[in-house]
C-alpha cells in the first residue's frame, strides 16, 4: 500500500575521486548501470533487489515497505589473479525507508581489488643483454604474464601474496633469464603497486647483472580502472569545417582552417585516414593510409603538400590540412571535391569513420571598362583591382593572368599588353574577360562602344518651318527635332505693335552656297517705344543674343537641357564666319553630360570665345577635354549652344535699326549688335 510505502532513488559515485560514476569521462548511463545492487529488508531478512542498477532505473519509481534495509553495490568477480579485471564494491550501507517519502541514497563506490603497473627506466640497456622479455605475476597456482607496451593491467585480490618476476632470453647465449624482484604480501585493495625497473651494467659479470627496483603505492579510483570495454570510442571532430562536415575553399585565397582534430581517454593506437582528392595536383595521393605503417616515402610525399600528421600513443591530436589548402586547385566548370576520410583507434576500439569534403571554387572576378576608357572605335580594358574581385586574392590572380578579347562572347583572343583594342564598329557590342592560370576564366564584361552621331540636320540644308505666332514677325524652327534657337523668347505674341517688339534673333538664310543660320544679339520686347529708328530716346527692354543649339532651350530658365546620345566625339567643327560688334565677344560651347536622377555632372567638353571678326567663312575645329576624375560616368546627353555675342547691354547695340531679310518694314527691321553666322557643324570620332 502506498501509506505503507516509500519510494527510493540510487546513485553510485566514485568513492575516492568523489565523482558519480555515470560521469566519467563520456561513460553513458548504461555504463554505469553495469553495477549490481543488492538490497535486503532487514526486518524480513529478505533480499528484495539482486539485480543491475540499469534494471533498477528502468522500473523507477520503487515502491518499498517501510522498514530497515540494507544495500551493496558491486562490479566482477573479484578473481584471484587476471588481466583487466577491475573489481568494484560500496560498503555495507543501512538505511531506512519511510512511508510515502522519497529516499535519496548515494552509494560511494571503491576499487575492491589490486593492481601492478610497470615501467623501464633504461630500457635500451636491457635490450642489449635480454630479448623476448617481459614481467610474469604469480599468485598460488595461477600466473599472468605482461608484456612492455601492454595497455592492460594485471589485478589480483585483496590480501594475496604476490610474486613478481622479470624473465627474459640473454641475448649472448640464449638462455632463459629469470629475476624474483618484488613480491607484494599481503595486497591491499584500492592500490596500484608502480614498479620502475632500472639495470645496471657496469658491473656485469657473465650472465649476472643489477636490477634496481623503485617502488611507489598509489591509491587508484574506480574513474582510473574502468575497463575497456567500458571506455568510450575516440571522438573525432573536424574544425573549420560546416555541420555538413564540408569546407568551401576558393582557390588564391589565404589558406583556411581545415583540421581534423581526435580525443580519447586512452592513449590513440593508430589512425587511418583515406584521401580521395579530385584535385589533379594531388590524385596520386589517394589511397587509404595507416599512421602507424607509415613509409617515409609516403610521409615525404604527405608533408611535401603540406599535410600535417599528428603522431601515436597520446590521448589527442589533428590531421592538419591548413596549409594544404592554399595550394589547392579549382578548375573552370563545377566544383573540384576532396574527401579525406578518418578513423581513430584508442582502448582497442575503432572510431566510426567519418568523411570531410574540402571542395574548392575558382575564384570569383570580372575585368572593369570604364566608359572614359570607351570609345567609337576602340576600347582600352582596366588591369585587375581589388574592386573587380569578389572571391580570392588580388595579389596571387594578377601573377597569372592574361585578359582576352571576343566578337561573340565566344571565340578569344588575347589583348595586347596596354588592353586596347582598336578597329571597332561604332554602337556594338564585345566582350573583354580574363584568364588565371590558363585555365580558369573570369565573368565576361559586355562592352558597348559609343554610336557615332551624325546630328540630323547639321548642315541646316535640311529645312526650316515657318510660323507667325504675333503678324508679320515670324518664327524659324530647322528641321530634324535636334537643332533649337533662342527664337520662342524673342517672339512674344502679346506687347505694344511698335515694330521691334518681337523678333526672331536667328534667321535662316542662303549664303556661302547653303543655307546658314544668322544669328544676331537684338533688343525686343513688349512696352518698347522707337524714337525714329535711333537707339538713342528708344525704349529698350530686353536685349539678347541669337543662339543655335543642340538641345532643349527653356525659355523661362533662358537655358538649354541635352540632347539624349550615347556618343564621345573626339571634336567639333564648324563653318562660320562673325561680325562682334564694340568689343563683344561669340561663342561656342559643347558639353557631354551624365544626367541621372536629374543630376548633371559634365563629362567632356569643348569651347571656344573670340571676339575675331571674319568676313569670309572659316572652318573651325575645338577638341574635346575629357574630365578623368569622371571616368566611370557614361555619357548621356549632348548640348551645344553657338551664341552670337556674350554681352547683351545697350551698349552692345547698334545706334540705327537695320533692315533684315525682304518683307515688309515691322517684320524686317531690328535694332542689333554682334553677329554670327553658321554654315554647318559636324562631330567627329577619330577613336
Amino acid at each position: 500500500m502506498i501509506s505503507e510505502s516509500g519510494n527510493l532513488s540510487i546513485t553510485l559515485t566514485d568513492g575516492e575521486a568523489a565523482l558519480k560514476v555515470r560521469s566519467l569521462p563520456d561513460l553513458s548511463v548504461e555504463t554505469a548501470g553495469q553495477f549490481i545492487i543488492k538490497m535486503q529488508n532487514l526486518e524480513k531478512d529478505k533480499v528484495v533487489f539482486d539485480n543491475t542498477l540499469s534494471a533498477f532505473n528502468v522500473s523507477a519509481p520503487h515502491l518499498f515497505v517501510a522498514g530497515q534495509y540494507e544495500v551493496v553495490a558491486s562490479y566482477g568477480t573479484n578473481p584471484e589473479l587476471a588481466l583487466d579485471a577491475p573489481y568494484y564494491t560500496s560498503k555495507t550501507i543501512a538505511f531506512d525507508i519511510e512511508s510515502g517519502k522519497t529516499k535519496e541514497l548515494t552509494i560511494p563506490c571503491f576499487v575492491g581489488n589490486s593492481l601492478a603497473s610497470f615501467k623501464f627506466g633504461n630500457q635500451d640497456k636491457l635490450e642489449k643483454v635480454l630479448k623476448d622479455y617481459y614481467i610474469e605475476l604469480v599468485v598460488g597456482d595461477q600466473s599472468v604474464v605482461w608484456h612492455p607496451g601492454d595497455i592492460e593491467n594485471p589485478y589480483f585480490r585483496a590480501g594475496s601474496t604476490v610474486e613478481l618476476y622479470l624473465k627474459g632470453t640473454w641475448i649472448e647465449n640464449n638462455k632463459g633469464y629469470s629475476k624474483n624482484f618484488a613480491v607484494i604480501m599481503p595486497a591491499q585493495k584500492g592500490k596500484n603497486y608502480v614498479y620502475t625497473l632500472n639495470i645496471d651494467t657496469s658491473n656485469m659479470t657473465g650472465v649476472i647483472f643489477d636490477l634496481q627496483i623503485e617502488t611507489s603505492i598509489e591509491t587508484v579510483t574506480v574513474n582510473e580502472t574502468v575497463p575497456q570495454e567500458w571506455l568510450p570510442k575516440p571522438k573525432v571532430e573536424a574544425i573549420g569545417f560546416d555541420d555538413s562536415n564540408a569546407l568551401t575553399y576558393v582557390e588564391t585565397a589565404d589558406a583556411t582552417t581545415a583540421k581534423i582534430a581526435y580525443k580519447a581517454v586512452r592513449p590513440v593506437e593508430d589512425v587511418e585516414f583515406t584521401l580521395n582528392f579530385e584535385d589533379e595536383k594531388l590524385s596520386s595521393l589517394n589511397k587509404t593510409y595507416l599512421l602507424s605503417t607509415l613509409t617515409i616515402d609516403e610521409r615525404t610525399s604527405l608533408e611535401a603538400v603540406n599535410i600535417i600528421l599528428p603522431t601515436l600513443n597520446v590521448v589527442e591530436g589533428v590531421l592538419d590540412l591548413s596549409a594544404m589548402t592554399a595550394n589547392l586547385l579549382a578548375k573552370n566548370e563545377g566544383d573540384v571535391n576532396n574527401l579525406i576520410g578518418v578513423k581513430v583507434k584508442a582502448n582497442g576500439r575503432w572510431s566510426e569513420e567519418k568523411t570531410y569534403t574540402i571542395r574548392t571554387l575558382k575564384p570569383e572576378f570580372a575585368v572593369s571598362v570604364y566608359p572614359g576608357n570607351i570609345w567609337t572605335k576602340e576600347l582600352t580594358a582596366n588591369p585587375l583591382m581589388a574592386t573587380d574581385i569578389k572571391t580570392g586574392n588580388i595579389d596571387k590572380i594578377v601573377t597569372d593572368v592574361q585578359y582576352q578579347f571576343s566578337t561573340d562572347g565566344n571565340s578569344w583572343i588575347p589583348l595586347l599588353s596596354d588592353l586596347r583594342k582598336e578597329g571597332l564598329a561604332p554602337g556594338t557590342t564585345y566582350y573583354v574577360r580574363a584568364l588565371y592560370r590558363d585555365e580558369l576564366t573570369s565573368g565576361v564584361t559586355e562592352v558597348r562602344t559609343y554610336e557615332a552621331l551624325t546630328i540630323p540636320n547639321a548642315s541646316l540644308d535640311d529645312g526650316y518651318d515657318t510660323t507667325n505666332p504675333k503678324s508679320k514677325n515670324p518664327l524659324y524652327t530647322f528641321q530634324g527635332g535636334w537643332i533649337g534657337t533662342r527664337n520662342p523668347l524673342t517672339c512674344h505674341t502679346n506687347g505694344v505693335n511698335a515694330f521691334y517688339v518681337s523678333k526672331s534673333s536667328t534667321l535662316p538664310i542662303s549664303d556661302n552656297g547653303s543655307t546658314v543660320a544668322h544669328m544676331m544679339t537684338i533688343g525686343w520686347g513688349a512696352g518698347n517705344s522707337c524714337s525714329f529708328g535711333n537707339k538713342s530716346g528708344s525704349i529698350i527692354n530686353n536685349i539678347s543674343a541669337g543662339i543655335v543649339c543642340v538641345g532643349e532651350y527653356s525659355a523661362s530658365e533662358d537655358s538649354v537641357y541635352g540632347k539624349a546620345a550615347y556618343i564621345r566625339p573626339t571634336s567639333l567643327s564648324f563653318v562660320y564666319k562673325a561680325s562682334p560688334y564694340n568689343g563683344d565677344e561669340y561663342q561656342v560651347e559643347a558639353y557631354l553630360e551624365n544626367i541621372t536622377d536629374g543630376k548633371v555632372v559634365v563629362i567632356g567638353k569643348a569651347f571656344l570665345k573670340s571676339g575675331i571678326a571674319y568676313s569670309s567663312y572659316q572652318t573651325e575645329s575645338l577638341s574635346f577635354d575629357y574630365d578623368p576624375t569622371q571616368e566611370r560616368l557614361p555619357i548621356s546627353h549632348l548640348r551645344i549652344i553657338f551664341k552670337a555675342g556674350t554681352k547683351e547691354d545697350k551698349d552692345h547695340l547698334e545706334d540705327k535699326f537695320t533692315k533684315e531679310g525682304s518683307g515688309s518694314f515691322y517684320s524686317n527691321y531690328y535694332i542689333r549688335g554682334s553677329q554670327f553666322w553658321l554654315d554647318s557643324f559636324e562631330l567627329h570620332y577619330d577613336k
